[in-house]
């Protein structure tokens, strides 16, 4: 069983879908979105450690994000991280999206973006980008069925948007 306070340092929103699925919406704790990123470095189209500087980018989701964290019967299954600060242009952005592995194949997925879409329209936001590579085909199929569309196409890296 998780504590939702080891996992969120601040929780600004709390839904509850049915008896097993709770989504939180709040800040992620430094501690627990560090060692969520390294567990499941190697489930992303392209690992973050090889790419990225771990630490920055923890401090940076920690310290600007929204994220949202898909509870299923009392485990974390799953977390999308996205930024909503830039008022002026009314455009969030998703940083990263991830589902377990043992939660996969129940559409949890869908779960989390609906959350993020909800909130950007709670917060009168008009957009989402995103960035994924066109071959991650999962993850591209996805974001396309829920309104995402390709605004640039970089060798197969994908800037999608979604508009309100």
């Amino acid at each position: 069983m998780i504590y939702i306070k080891n996992v969120l340092s601040k929780i600004e929103q709390v839904h509850t879908l049915n008896e097993k699925q709770t989504v939180y919406v709040g800040k992620p704790a430094t501690a627990f979105f560090k060692e969520y990123v390294l567990e499941h470095d190697n489930d992303f189209y392209e690992p973050l450690t090889s790419r990225i500087d771990v630490d920055a980018f923890v401090e940076k989701v920690h310290t600007l994000s929204t994220t949202f964290v898909l509870v299923v019967d009392g485990e974390v299954a799953g977390l999308t991280a996205s930024y909503f600060y830039d008022l002026p242009s009314e455009k969030g952005f998703i940083t990263l999206t991830h589902t377990k592995h043992e939660f996969r194949g129940q559409r949890l997925s869908t779960v989390l973006l609906k959350a993020a879409q909800d909130y950007a329209r709670s917060i009168n936001f008009k957009y989402i980008d995103l960035v994924v590579y066109k071959e991650n085909a999962p993850a591209f199929n996805l974001y396309k069925k829920h309104g995402f569309k390709v605004l640039t196409d970089n060798n197969g890296r994908c800037l999608m948007r979604w508009e309100a």
